[in-house]
């Protein structure tokens, strides 16, 4: 798929969700900023629309930011959402993550502001809360918002498979380079050659795609 349909479907997949977000209750407003960590995870495809997006300007001042927490502890995934799918519909050993680093604020947050909101990935747009994440100390999420949450962050890496995923530090520092943003449209940018992990396609749903097809079509 080239870049161009790439960014058209993760478009439609932020759309989708908005629409869904809007039909639940949310207690997330301006200035919360309780999730905005360094343990945030997105594609190449999202973090190449945050790049090729942003105004000169402001993508100068994102980048300033990148390189300005190089060595800032974070979370680095080692395993993609439909790796682990595929593992688990296996009944595999799921692979050990690292240990969680701190939580350190997001370097993007500007006066509790996300910097790139309107841009932000979807890892960010779908940890939403019922009640207030300060409360509690986590996000207090429905049972079928996590399943909504769980199958978007499925189809947004199956739409970008041949591409890459890590955290968002990592990922936005790789594509802060005008060749390597390059490669990755041109659909050859190596991702453990860049510290990241390869993305994988959606083959554990694609299976029961025309069961959901067939029951998609039942009128009561």
């Amino acid at each position: 798929m080239d870049i161009g349909r790439k960014l058209k479907a993760l478009d439609r997949i932020y759309a989708v969700y908005d629409d869904f977000v809007r039909t639940q209750t949310v207690a997330c407003r301006m200035h919360c900023h309780e999730c905005c960590t360094t343990h945030v995870t997105l594609t190449t495809l999202e973090a190449y629309k945050i790049c090729e997006t942003l105004p000169p300007g402001e993508r100068q001042k994102l980048f300033g930011r990148i390189h300005e927490v190089v060595d800032l502890q974070r979370f680095r995934p080692t395993t993609t959402t439909n790796a682990l799918a595929e593992l688990c519909a296996a009944d595999g050993d799921l692979p050990e993550e690292p240990d969680e680093a701190s939580r350190a604020s997001c370097p993007l947050l500007a006066e509790e502001l996300c910097s790139i909101y309107a841009l932000r990935p979807f890892n960010c747009r779908c940890f939403i809360s019922r009640t207030p994440c300060l409360e509690n100390g986590f996000a207090d999420m429905d049972e079928a918002v996590v399943a909504v949450n769980t199958l978007l962050l499925q189809t947004v890496e199956h739409v970008d498979a041949d591409g890459c995923s890590g955290n968002l530090l990592d990922v936005l520092g790789v594509l802060t380079d005008d060749e390597t943003r390059a490669a990755y449209a041109a659909g050859s940018l190596h991702c453990s050659g860049n510290g990241l992990i390869a993305n994988r396609p959606m083959k554990v749903l694609k299976r029961v795609e025309p069961i959901l097809q067939r029951l998609r079509a039942i009128r009561v």
